[in-house]
């Protein structure tokens, strides 16, 4: 798809209220993969849409970052993997 992203979005926020908010708005762009990590497939105006509203939380106790995953790189897993990938194999972070 051209046009389309996929984006690791991860916060590191010791306010619970705050990171309840980050939490709401993540949801709507993405799923959880770890507790405090998501992944989000977007396009520009998408990811620009997210930032926005993560700016509007004017969090204080934290930070958000949004990282662009490449796959371009060969797959690397670490540790015992079961099952089938959510991605199908397709998510590399390392």
């Amino acid at each position: 798809m051209k046009g389309i992203s996929d984006y690791a979005v991860v916060y590191d926020i010791t306010s619970d209220k705050e990171r309840g908010k980050v939490d709401k708005v993540l949801k709507g762009f993405g799923f959880r993969i770890q507790k405090s990590v998501f992944e989000c497939r977007m396009n520009k105006r998408t990811k620009e849409e997210l930032i926005e509203n993560l700016d509007k939380l004017d969090v204080q106790t934290g930070f958000v970052k949004v990282y662009r995953l490449e796959y371009s790189s060969k797959n690397v897993i670490i540790g015992k993997k079961e099952g089938n990938d959510i991605d199908e194999g397709h998510a590399y972070i390392v």
